[in-house]
């Protein structure tokens, strides 16, 4: 499994921005991209950022999607002002529960 992980950074309207889009719009893309296995959006309100965690089936599932990542961040970033930064990961653990 691999996990993409977007760091992003803005004022409180533009987060608020953020979340609206990422909830309305970022997650059922995400959701409905092959190779796909959840997304999570974490928001830190008072040192203004947030993070989207895209979870991956595969290496080669997370390289597929990059191209939609890039316009999905690219809308994500002019509708709400918020910068982002991307990073890729390598899931070696995952504990859940219900």
């Amino acid at each position: 499994m691999y996990a993409r992980i977007g760091r992003w950074q803005g004022d409180n309207a533009e987060l608020e921005r953020w979340v609206e889009r990422s909830r309305d719009e970022v997650v059922p893309q995400v959701q409905a991209t092959p190779g796909s296995s959840g997304v999570l959006l974490l928001l830190d309100r008072e040192h203004g950022q947030a993070l989207t965690i895209t979870l991956w089936e595969s290496e080669e599932a997370l390289q597929a999607s990059e191209q939609r990542r890039a316009v999905i961040q690219q809308g994500t970033a002019q509708a709400s002002g918020a910068q982002v930064e991307t990073s890729r990961y390598e899931v070696v653990a995952l504990g859940l529960t219900g």
